[in-house]
């Protein structure tokens, strides 16, 4: 790894510590912290297993649905930097998207103060609006593959889960995966997120499968 590398890496990281101070605050419940200032942010290890598993895959352009400060994004961004083949980071890498307006800014404040905000691109709106524009966009040059992504982070409303996943699968290329958080945890999601695994394992063209960190992620293989 370069000097010019571990200098972002160690940047990033910076950001992250100071985010995961407030993350584990939020989640001791010994403070009060209002749902437009919490975080609701993956866990410390989830965010290490997306670095390696990002890493690996030499993985060159992702999405992901649900920002908020920008935690598990500024993960994503790391694993461009760990990669020795970074030399793609010549444009916007991460598309991520979020309705909140409050959030978009602190993450766009995150990602300038991590040194990442050339390589991602937030997109403030309706997730689904969102999602299906992209996914047109796919529809009308479906032979182009630079437009499919590696990898797909669902991370938003639970309402919608079921059609954020088949868009998202509309998008991801052949060996791309989808990632679902929350699969878990809190336990008031999991009727919805029953209903949710049991919709995408239906899929004969999807190997899934449910891994116990954090929230719970779900990895979803787009096979064919």
């Amino acid at each position: 790894m370069s000097d010019v590398d571990l200098n972002a890496c160690s940047r990033i990281m910076k950001v992250l510590n100071e985010l995961e101070k407030q993350s584990t605050l939020e989640r001791s419940g010994l403070t009060d912290i209002s749902h437009e200032d919490s975080m609701l942010a993956i866990t410390n290890d989830t965010g290490k297993f997306f670095s390696i598993l990002l890493s690996s895959m030499n993985a060159k352009k992702i999405l992901e649905v649900g920002t908020s400060v920008g935690y598990s994004t500024l993960w994503i961004a790391y694993s461009f930097y760990q990669n020795k083949e970074n030399s793609h980071l010549s444009k916007k890498n991460v598309t991520t998207i979020d309705n909140n307006p409050i959030k978009v800014k602190k993450a766009l404040t995150n990602f300038k103060n991590a040194g990442v905000n050339d390589i991602i691109e937030i997109i403030e709106g309706n997730s689904l609006e969102v999602l299906k524009h992209l996914s047109n966009k796919v529809k009308e040059n479906p032979d182009d593959r630079n437009q499919y992504y590696d990898f797909i982070f669902l991370d938003a409303d639970k309402e919608n889960l079921t059609e954020y996943f088949d868009l998202a699968l509309s998008m991801v290329k052949k060996g791309g995966i989808i990632v679902t958080d929350n699969v878990l945890y809190p336990e008031e999601y999991r009727p919805t997120m029953s209903k949710y695994l049991e919709h995408i394992r239906k899929k004969d063209f999807v190997q899934s499968v449910t891994v116990p960190i954090g929230y719970g992620e779900e990895i979803s293989l787009k096979i064919r």
